[in-house]
């Protein structure tokens, strides 16, 4: 040790120690708690909260996220009107906007065709900077980033076994499954996602993201099977945790990092997104199933990507094969009517009925990107429902997107 270090610690050494003196902690006078008056709550409420309003658009206030990177300059998309005129019928009643956007309890509503800005608005208190909670809406994105893995030749085909990859999954559901089983929600998992019942699997995931400690990916590949994988639809949301491992563990990236290069970037986002972990810091997974919070002009953005079949400002991001494939029912299981009346299941894309191409990515508590892609319409319902599924909110979702649709087929 340097002879100067070694003076100066010595001095150091025969100082008194410092440090004010303190009061016994029953003798301080209690201090108002903090309230900042906005309802957001923490980790242990998030998923039982009465402000969802306000719950939904702060979710970086309560759970660990990793930064999904964006480009400095967005990608143009216009100026949209401040209003749009509009009448929808629900079962037997007509509506208008208005009405569409207290009934829906919506906080942002974003309309595009062909890329470009048609209508941008938001309410009870959101506005354009906030950044949204996808919900199961981003398991979209997971197959995405799925689909881009394989264009690279990362994974070798969605035909491939899960566990040539997650060598892990011995023993558990996926043991025997592809990735394409696991896209279409048919892995033959035992996992129960039952969101009325609080000692439900889906209850244990949320104590588990809640609880924010890890875990979450051992969680989804604990499960046994029920059935063989292929046969039956059964929404399950460590289906998409497996697939996020996959994509984690065939590209070496997170999945915020990979999202950021191979889709966020080229896309030309225009703000950063965040994916919440199930833990904080370095270890910490993207919570696949459905936690990525992003700026509703961003969902838009990602929406009109595939509403022109992969291909944005010029370049393809995303093959326009895989667009064609994820969007549209391919086996038995999952075709029109065999997941719900009238409904079809893609890879991680909802199917709507109808002559059009027209499909959903969407989450609980009404999250929505609806894609009609013969006309390019794309548009995006940010909610907040009190209850996580409603189907009566559901198909008035699915109304109040066929009349915007049809008015802007007009000439």
């Amino acid at each position: 040790m340097p002879r100067v270090a070694t003076v100066l610690l010595a001095l150091v050494a025969s100082l008194p120690a410092l440090g004010g003196e303190r009061l016994a902690a029953d003798a301080l006078a209690p201090g108002p708690a903090f309230d900042s008056g906005q309802g957001v709550p923490d980790p242990a409420t998030f998923f039982l909260t009465d402000h969802p309003i306000p719950a939904y658009r702060n979710v970086e206030e309560t759970f660990p996220t990793r930064r999904v990177a964006t480009v400095s300059r967005p990608s143009p998309l216009g100026t949209g009107a401040a209003r749009f005129p509009l009448k929808y019928t629900a079962g037997s009643q007509t509506y208008g906007f208005a009405d569409f956007v207290e009934r829906d309890a919506a906080s942002a509503i974003v309309i595009l065709k062909h890329g470009k800005l048609v209508y941008e608005g938001y309410f009870h208190g959101a506005d354009p900077q906030d950044l949204f909670i996808s919900f199961s809406s981003g398991k979209s994105i997971v197959s995405t980033l799925v689909g881009l893995a394989v264009s690279e030749g990362a994974i070798g085909s969605v035909d491939d076994p899960v566990i040539r990859y997650l060598p892990e999954v011995r023993g558990s559901a996926y043991e025997h499954a592809s990735i394409r089983n696991v896209l279409e929600m048919s892995s033959g998992t035992s996992y129960d996602e039952e969101y009325d019942s609080p000692t439900s699997d889906i209850a244990t995931f949320a104590t588990i993201v809640a609880q924010s400690q890890g875990g979450l990916y051992d969680f989804a590949r604990s499960f046994k099977p029920v059935r063989p994988p292929g046969q039956q639809f059964y929404y399950a949301s460590t289906d998409t945790e497996i697939l996020g491992e996959v994509v984690r563990r065939t590209t070496h990236h997170s999945l915020a990092d990979y999202m950021a290069e191979r889709l966020w970037k080229p896309l030309g986002a225009e703000a950063p997104a965040r994916w919440t972990l199930d833990a904080p810091g370095s270890h910490g997974r993207e919570v696949a199933a459905g936690t990525l919070l992003m700026r509703a002009r961003d969902y838009a953005r990602f929406g009109a990507l595939f509403a022109a079949g992969g291909r944005w400002n010029g370049r393809q991001i995303v093959p326009k094969a895989w667009v064609d494939v994820a969007t549209r029912p391919q086996d038995p299981q999952v075709d029109f009517g065999k997941v719900a009346p009238g409904i079809g299941y893609g890879y991680q894309w909802w199917c709507l009925p109808g002559s059009a191409h027209r499909y959903a990515a969407e989450g609980i508590h009404g999250q929505f990107v609806l894609i009609d892609e013969p006309s390019g319409v794309v548009a995006v319902v940010l909610s907040a429902w009190p209850t996580a599924w409603e189907e009566t909110k559901e198909h008035e979702v699915y109304d109040f997107f066929d009349a915007v649709v049809r008015r802007l087929r007009r000439p």
